[in-house]
């Protein structure tokens, strides 16, 4: 027995219809792209709050990563409304662990990945895969 209803149940102005078809799977394309953004802004900015040096560069990258927080808890809440719980966890979540680790912590920081690690980021990744086709 469900406990929660599906949002279009609970809000007259949105249909069940919104998120079908194309449109639909635009949105959640789009929405997925703009959690990762800004859970890579999020994760690089608190990165960078805890290598500062000074209180006040502390503070700031801590607001620019908290802008970002936000960025991503809304789009995840968006991709929520328009696909799955399941689909938006591994997106948000999942997925967005291997952008942090790959785009923030190699590309940006520099810091260096072995094979293994590389081959625990596929793994990772064919299993969000996974998780996501199984969907359909």
């Amino acid at each position: 027995m469900h406990r929660f209803r599906p949002i279009y149940q609970t809000l007259p102005s949105a249909a069940p219809s919104l998120a079908s078809g194309a449109r639909g799977t635009l949105i959640t394309l789009g929405l997925a792209a703009v959690n990762q953004v800004m859970n890579i802004g999020a994760t690089t900015g608190f990165a960078i709050s805890g290598r500062s040096e000074t209180a006040r560069h502390f503070l700031l990258w801590q607001i620019i990563g908290s802008a970002f927080g936000l960025g991503t808890q809304l789009s995840f809440a968006g991709l929520v409304r328009f696909s799955s719980v399941q689909l938006a966890s591994a997106i948000g979540i999942g997925l967005a662990f291997l952008s942090a680790e790959v785009i923030s912590a190699y590309a940006i920081f520099h810091e260096p990945f072995s094979r293994t690690q590389w081959l625990g980021v596929g793994v990772v990744f064919l299993g969000l895969m996974l998780l996501i086709w199984g969907r359909s």
